[in-house]
């Protein structure tokens, strides 16, 4: 599935790692204003639409360039730290200064032990940089990926005010301590622009650090198509270009799909015997930009050995994903040992389903490659657009969105039963519930991922079925009594009947 010389030169809807600088083109302008703006401030908010780059411009644009020593002032001494904030923010920080050498990972209990240390004070990362093994004149860069998920997992319960509060603080004054050459340098969707205001200082800084992603203008875009492919060692005829560049719209989606869409044009064209430029055909060949993305996954999904599999795989893209509103959708990356306890089965057939759609080629998922996945490993889905493009996804959004909508309302019932404040469950709604379990066979851990109360729940909806059922019996029974009652009156009326018909004739007589 590579060219001649061993390269796809396209990552697919996967965002661009560091190491692929070299297939990174379009983005020069963006990323020396990037730069520019660190040079003036150790805060800096990457900010656009889902789609628009964030990720592969700090990973595979800033970072790169930092090493480089393009910042001259700060030197080329730096220390990488990338996280997300997820369900536990002061623990995946601690976790990403591990895996940036900045402790022992060998040490016993050492993430326990970075996360109390940031958890004492404001100054607590400063602290905890300054008694870590980062070289003398060596600066660290911290970069918080997705830190809308700070306002998201609040809303889903998974982080308490006080620890999103706290772990802002903590960017905000190691940022500002002169003393620790601290960088920190956050990528977020626009759309949770406002959520900033929760936080003291926090609105204030990113209004201060921001940079929204302009853009790509056609010369960018036809940078972006033609370099890569350069780099493989293929030109593309100037009729596919054309042809890609006017099939892009202008919302910024269109980016990730349009590098899943080239990622498939050149396997097509390696399929094809690897003679010629790339062409049209092979573009042709995937669907084209609507439609190669959807295509290829329903691919892996029917590729999968059987019904069990197919079952694991629905579960896990609806456990990855959530929908907060009609135009709004999310990612929610889980640990694979989560991921097992919600989909059940096998462990190996779940290992299998993942590494289907995470492998070279494909990425849906990720970690992507084949590297060794362990039981804390976080599976997520490679980006937001797959929930938009993707049409089984889509479904599968929606039903999951729908089953969540309805354990939420019975879980705040059987709250408000406990509490003497609501009556069992009746139909439709003890129905539609019941049906609801049965399809879905919901369990403890995909129900602390929307509500608490999931035993109060079930049991409440045990009892009100056991209600339903003596309330049946009782009307069953009911209706025997006064059916038994009406039998017996119309027996008495028959046998008066009789008696006066015989009276009757014995006085006509």
């Amino acid at each position: 599935m590579n060219s001649s010389n061993g390269i796809n030169p396209f990552p697919g809807i996967r965002p661009f790692d560091v190491q692929e600088k070299y297939l990174f083109f379009g983005r020069e302008d963006q990323t020396a204003e990037l730069l520019t703006r660190l040079r003036k401030t150790r805060f800096l908010a990457v900010v656009g639409s889902s789609g628009s780059g964030k990720s592969s411009l700090v990973r595979a644009g800033l970072i790169p360039e930092l090493h480089g020593g393009t910042m001259a002032a700060a030197g080329s001494a730096w220390e990488v730290a990338v996280m997300k904030p997820g369900g536990d923010p002061l623990t995946n920080l601690a976790k990403s200064l591990v895996d940036a050498d900045l402790y022992d990972p060998d040490q016993e209990d050492v993430v326990s032990m970075i996360r109390a240390s940031l958890s004492r004070s404001g100054m607590g990362l400063v602290d905890t940089i300054q008694q870590s093994d980062l070289e003398s004149k060596t600066n660290l860069l911290i970069v918080v990926d997705q830190f809308e998920e700070i306002f998201r997992f609040r809303r889903m319960t998974g982080i308490s005010e006080e620890e999103a509060g706290h772990f802002i603080r903590l960017l905000l004054e190691a940022s500002q301590d002169e003393s620790c050459p601290i960088y920190v340098v956050l990528t977020m969707r626009s759309d949770f622009l406002g959520d900033c205001a929760q936080f003291g200082g926090l609105a204030e800084a990113v209004n201060e650090g921001e940079y929204i992603i302009p853009r790509l203008n056609r010369n960018q875009r036809k940078q972006a198509i033609e370099a890569p492919s350069r780099v493989g060692g293929r030109e593309m005829s100037n009729r596919l270009v054309q042809r890609l560049l006017n099939d892009i719209s202008d919302d910024p989606d269109q980016l990730p799909i349009l590098q899943h869409a080239l990622m498939r044009t050149w396997e097509y064209w390696v399929q094809a015997g690897s003679e010629g430029p790339v062409d049209l055909e092979h573009y042709q060949a995937t669907g084209g930009m609507t439609e190669a993305l959807s295509r290829h996954a329903d691919e892996v999904f029917q590729s999968l050995p059987d019904g069990e599999h197919r079952r694991i795989a629905t579960l896990i893209f609806k456990s990855l994903t959530e929908k907060v509103s009609e135009n709004r959708g999310i990612r929610r990356p889980m640990q694979l040992n989560e991921l097992h306890e919600i989909c059940g089965g096998d462990i190996k057939h779940l290992l299998h389903v993942i590494d289907e759609f995470r492998k070279t080629g494909c990425t849906f998922l990720m970690p992507a490659g084949e590297s060794e996945l362990q039981k804390h490993t976080i599976i997520d889905i490679s980006h937001e657009s797959l929930m938009r493009v993707w049409r089984t996804l889509r479904l599968w959004v929606d039903d999951e969105a729908q089953s969540a909508k309805i354990y939420r309302r019975l879980a705040d019932t059987a709250s408000l039963f406990k509490d003497g404040k609501a009556g069992f469950y009746r139909h439709p709604d003890l129905g539609i519930a019941l049906a609801w379990r049965d399809e879905n066979q919901p369990n403890q851990t995909w129900a602390d991922r929307y509500y608490p109360g999931f035993a109060e729940a079930m049991a409440f909806l045990d009892k009100s079925q056991a209600e339903e059922e003596r309330e049946g019996r009782e009307k069953e029974e009911a209706q025997k009594r006064e059916l038994a009652q009406a039998q017996a009156l119309a027996k008495a009326r028959a046998r008066t009947v009789r008696i006066f018909k015989l009276a009757s004739i014995g006085i006509t007589v």
